[in-house]
């Protein structure tokens, strides 16, 4: 008994340990720009059935606590305002597209964009963005002879237009959002960045405001959705379950030195 007792606490110290990995994650990327916060699915474990008079009605024996799943809040951040033209925000659904150096498609809600010298239009990771091609493809995006150009816009719907010192307004390309049928398929490969995973459901990428697909919002962008106040509420919660866990090892282990100690 006394081992089942413990084996069952052991299980309570492994999710509220993962428990507490979650949150404290979640708190220290409280100013990652475009971040979004995760809350830990709990559920309960059985080992098999409690005897009692009636056959029927026997009861499952609880055997601890396990991590289900870890859920994303993908909910829109705050609006931080930059004044930078090439800062970005999503409002609504959706990713930025952009591809890495090996050629990969990732995904990111982090609108910090910036030209590099070679007029691609580029993450903070270098990584290209895309933009909606002809037939709805995407191809990165890239601005021929940016010194051209005096100052830069982009719309709510995701075109990019360049402005002459004489006034000449130039098309130089649209920006592409993609939004997933299952975004908690989405796996978290760091860098502010996901990767489409088996799970993620279909994928489609479209124009701003198209279809799920949020608008643009330039000179800004999307700050964490994570809620502080919650996040400290549910850290001295699981710090607290954590606790009472390890106690209970600690108590089981008296007892059970005690039986040993007896038998002597």
């Amino acid at each position: 008994m006394a081992a089942d007792m413990m084996y069952t606490a052991l299980a309570g110290l492994n999710t509220f340990n993962t428990a507490l990995t979650v949150v404290s994650d979640n708190i220290a990327n409280a100013n990652t720009t475009g971040f979004k916060s995760n809350t830990v699915d709990f559920g309960d474990l059985v080992s098999g059935l409690i005897a009692t008079p009636n056959a029927s009605n026997s009861v499952a024996e609880g055997a601890g606590s396990t991590v289900l799943g870890v859920e994303t809040d993908f909910s829109t951040g705050s609006e931080i305002q930059t004044g930078t033209w090439s800062d970005l925000m999503i409002q609504g659904g959706g990713f930025f597209s952009v591809q890495n150096a090996a050629g990969a498609t990732e995904y990111t809600r982090d609108g910090s964009f910036q030209v590099n010298s070679s007029g691609d239009l580029t993450d903070m990771n270098g990584n290209e963005v895309l933009g909606v091609g002809n037939g709805g493809s995407s191809a990165p995006i890239v601005i021929a002879n940016p010194s051209t150009f005096t100052s830069f816009s982009v719309s709510q719907t995701g075109e990019i237009t360049g402005t002459t010192a004489t006034g000449t307004v130039t098309p130089l390309g649209q920006i592409a959002v993609t939004t997933f049928s299952n975004p908690n398929g989405l796996r978290r490969i760091g860098e502010n960045d996901y990767s489409a995973g088996a799970n993620a459901g279909t994928a489609t990428t479209s124009a701003p405001g198209s279809g799920q697909a949020g608008t643009i919002t330039s000179g800004a962008l999307e700050g964490s959705n994570v809620d502080l106040t919650a996040q400290m509420v549910n850290l001295i919660d699981y710090q607290a379950d954590y606790q009472a866990n390890s106690k209970s090892i600690t108590t089981d282990s008296t007892d059970l030195q005690t039986v040993v100690n007896m038998i002597r």
